[in-house]
This record gives C-alpha cells, structure tokens and sequence, in this order.
C-alpha cells in the first residue's frame, strides 16, 4: 500500500497563554499508509483530531478556525517513515 507525507496547516486555533486567549497557528507532518491521496487526507485528519495536545475546550472554540493541506507528497518504498508526532505552532499574525 502506497504512503504519503502529509504537510498540514492550521490557522487561527484558540489557546490560553498567560491567562488570555490567543489564536496559534501550526503545522504538522503525518505519514500515512492509504490507498489513495484522499483517503490519506482523512486519516491524518482524524488522527490530528485525536491528539490530545490539540485538544480546545468547547468554550474557546470558533468557526475561525481551520486546517488545511498544503503538500501531500507520495513516498516510494525506500523512504523513511518516522513516527507521527508533534507539531510546531506559531502565533497568528507574528
């Protein structure tokens, strides 16, 4: 089954710094083994959800907030594939 890199963005995802609410933005690489480019857009999607770290209590979400790929990129079979992990956030508009 072929894999892909899935290069994801996120923008304007409310979090609590310093007793206020900011909105972060992030980016996170996933390999994902499917069968077809979409479906890979899928499952990185629900896995990304699942991630505890990501998690936004109800009360600071909004309909601002959203996610987008910006590169899926098929892996050939030499390919490394290192585990799904981490993100690197920024905040919106620095």
């Amino acid at each position: 089954m072929p894999f892909f890199r899935c290069l994801i963005c996120a923008e304007n995802f409310p979090v609590i710094v310093a007793a206020e609410t900011a909105a972060i933005g992030f980016h996170a690489t996933r390999f994902i083994a499917a069968a077809t480019t979409g479906a890979a857009m899928v499952i990185a999607l629900e896995r990304l959800r699942q991630e505890e770290a990501l998690e936004i209590p109800a009360r600071l979400r909004t309909e601002d907030a959203r996610g987008f790929f910006e590169q899926m990129v098929e892996g050939g079979p030499t390919t490394a594939r290192p585990p799904d992990s981490g993100f690197t956030s920024f905040i919106m508009g620095s």
